[in-house]
């Protein structure tokens, strides 16, 4: 029962001790006829929201019909002719290298029959260098992510030219560095090592080049606090002490030509434990205004934004020129970087690495092309030779695809190409003494019939939803089946929950106006007479079920039916499904699914739209209901606190005055 929380709050519990009455109970015998009311609406709001669920889950159903088979772009539309009309090219021959020759599939246009492929005389490329011999060094060949830096030639490595790397300057501006830039640096003749404190505050330690150490100490804006020498001959135990604000005590000890550190903080817990500082000498570069200081270890030389410049910083540069047309290339690239920028650029060239060979190629995108179609040179010297090999490039003229197909020779610009319906691929060429390949080119009914039954069993598997859903109803046992109230779940398992609304649910949606008339259209549409075909689908082996069966709407296949149809005449089928006439305002959509569509769309967009709405707003109004009658409950709860209150007050006051009667009375 539902009670006003801040009612509880507001009157005591404790009555009924002046009159002794059960006032808790006749509140709540009182209130029940209230609460009966509010569960009543409950039920009513929990029916229409089970309504508004199965709307939802029929909407969702029709949906992914719809996209997945009565849409152009659904993982398995019906919406193509090649859905029914499908025809397969397969391959013959006795045994040897021409079975290998050539890939076939045919087209919906392809004739049936056979034809013959006598010989693949040549493939269709363009003129093209290849290395001779493996490239690699080990003969192992390279991976696509090596860099060109790295790759070790049968000649020994490319030659880079114009190394430079990269360093950001003071005021964040970048400059290029060359390997003589950085070797040409000043170096001081002193050594520095820094150590910053958690307030910016910093320690640097300074060994000139007399080996003479001395400390300075500056606050985060680099004002200088304090400074001194540091002399570990004369410290006792040869450790100096300093107290640097911002890190606590600093303990320094000489270690053959470097100095250890040690911090304590305040507790003196220790927070930096005898670690080797790392003295720096320092350079400066300057180019121009801009400015890059560097410093540098017994390993390293690290420019001010912190970046290590060795020999693998630099990045080197060689410039490939292929009909007239320069590709830059950089040390760092990758093979497979190189490739694309050769096959993405417009010199008409293709360059690819066969790993397995271990050999390059440069064809032509010209077919049939000559080797003047080619031109190649580079600005790294050893370039060209490291990508030709140890004996040179091997050059091969261009030519057309040639095949003889029955007896009469086809040229061709390309492998792959379309002959009388058949796509033939060329893999490699046969010789004229070869046992020649024969292609047999037939329908794949089973293909169009698989295809068919997949959509109809999922058309089935909805329309048998929404037969049960029409045809559902309780029994007379499960008449006095209704939604749960909170209290009612409180003393159920889940699984009785569960097991008492799937009862109370049923019949719901029993005789529904809107699906009746869904199932209704959809049915006819199997046996009206396509527009246009000439046939129905009753008349190609697709019907529907007694009317009074159950199960009226789903559809019965006769496959036998079905089958014979595709083989006659695969494209009649296709217009019952698909068939769209030419009309002089345009065309018009005639075939089975255009109308299955329709319907489907009118449903979800127009009737199922409405139930939804109406179902929306009884919710609301039944919410409106309920907050309206317990408010009325709650107004009526807390009247009657207060007058059972009031007449527990006036029944103690009452009391009160006895008890005093009768001690006046002395009794």
């Amino acid at each position: 029962m539902a009670i006003n929380p801040l009612m509880r709050s507001s009157t005591t519990r404790l009555m009924g001790l002046s009159s002794g009455m059960d006032t808790e109970g006749i509140i709540q015998a009182t209130l029940r006829m209230h609460q009966f009311k509010i569960d009543s609406q409950m039920r009513n709001k929990k029916m229409i929201e089970w309504r508004q669920q199965i709307h939802t889950g029929i909407k969702d159903q029709i949906t992914s019909l719809r996209q997945t088979y009565l849409s152009n772009l659904g993982a398995k539309s019906m919406m193509q002719r090649s859905a029914f009309n499908t025809n397969v090219a397969s391959l013959s021959t006795a045994s040897g290298k021409s079975v290998s020759a050539v890939s076939v599939s045919a087209s919906t246009n392809a004739s049936l029959g056979s034809m013959t492929i006598n010989q693949v005389v040549s493939l269709a490329k363009g003129a093209s260098y290849t290395s001779s011999g493996k490239v690699s060094a080990n003969g192992n060949g390279f991976t696509n992510d090596q860099t060109l830096r790295s790759l070790n030639f049968h000649g020994g490595e490319i030659e880079f030219n114009n190394y430079k790397t990269s360093v950001t300057t003071t005021d964040n501006t970048t400059i290029s560095m060359t390997p003589d830039d950085v070797a040409g640096l000043a170096w001081s003749d002193y050594e520095k090592a820094t150590v910053t404190g958690s307030n910016g505050n910093t320690l640097t330690i300074t060994k000139d080049a007399g080996g003479a150490y001395s400390f300075e100490v500056k606050n985060s804006d680099g004002v200088v606090y304090d400074s001194g020498a540091l002399n570990f001959a004369t410290a006792e135990d040869g450790k100096i002490s300093l107290n640097v604000v911002g890190m606590g005590t600093v303990e320094l000890t000489e270690n053959e030509s470097d100095v250890n550190i040690q911090i304590k903080g305040e507790d003196d817990k220790i927070l930096l434990s005898d670690r080797k500082m790392n003295f720096m000498r320092e350079a400066t570069y300057t180019d121009g205004s801009d400015e890059v200081k560097f410093e540098k270890n017994r390993d390293d030389v690290i420019a001010n934004n912190g970046k290590v410049i060795n020999d693998s910083s630099f990045i080197g540069e060689a410039n490939l020129t292929i009909n007239g047309v320069d590709i830059k290339l950089t040390s760092n690239m990758t093979l497979s970087q190189m490739t694309n920028a050769v096959n993405n650029s417009n010199a008409g060239v293709t360059l690819s690495y066969d790993r397995m060979q271990d050999r390059f190629t440069f064809e032509s995108k010209t077919i049939g092309g000559s080797l003047a179609d080619i031109n190649i040179s580079s600005d790294s010297d050893n370039l060209l030779a490291m990508l030709a090999g140890s004996g040179g490039a091997v050059a091969t003229e261009g030519s057309m695809a040639v095949v003889i197909i029955n007896g009469e020779e086809v040229t061709q610009s390309t492998n792959s190409f379309e002959y009388r319906g058949v796509r033939i691929t060329l893999n490699h060429t046969t010789e004229a003494a070869d046992e020649p390949i024969n292609v047999t080119v037939k329908r794949d009914t089973d293909k169009a019939v698989d295809t068919i039954k997949d959509f109809i069993n999922a058309y089935n598997t909805l329309i048998k939803k929404l037969e049960d859903l029409l045809n559902e109803r309780k029994t007379s046992s499960e008449a006095s089946y209704k939604p749960l109230t909170d209290e009612e779940k409180s003393s159920l398992t889940e699984k009785q929950i569960e097991e008492w609304e799937a009862i109370a649910k049923k019949g719901i949606m029993r005789s529904d106006r809107g699906i009746q008339d869904l199932v209704s259209n959809l049915r006819k549409s199997f046996f009206e007479e396509i527009e246009g075909a000439g046939l129905s689908a009753a008349q190609i082996g697709l019907s529907t079920g007694r009317h009074d069966s159950g199960t009226g709407g789903q559809i019965m296949i006769d496959e036998e039916k079905l089958r014979a149809a595709l083989e006659a005449d695969p494209d009649k089928v296709a217009d019952v499904f698909i068939k769209i006439n030419q009309t002089d305002g345009g065309t018009k959509a005639t075939g089975l699914l255009y109308k299955l569509d329709g319907y489907m769309r009118d449903f979800v967009n127009t009737t199922q739209s409405i139930s939804i709405k109406a179902l929306e707003d009884s919710l609301k109004e039944a919410n409106a209901r309920v907050a309206k009658m317990e408010e009325k409950m709650w107004a009526e709860e807390e009247k009657l606190y207060r007058q059972f209150a009031a007449m527990e007050t006036a029944l103690s006051k009452l009391n009160q005055q006895g008890d005093w009667f009768s001690s006046m009375l002395g009794k």
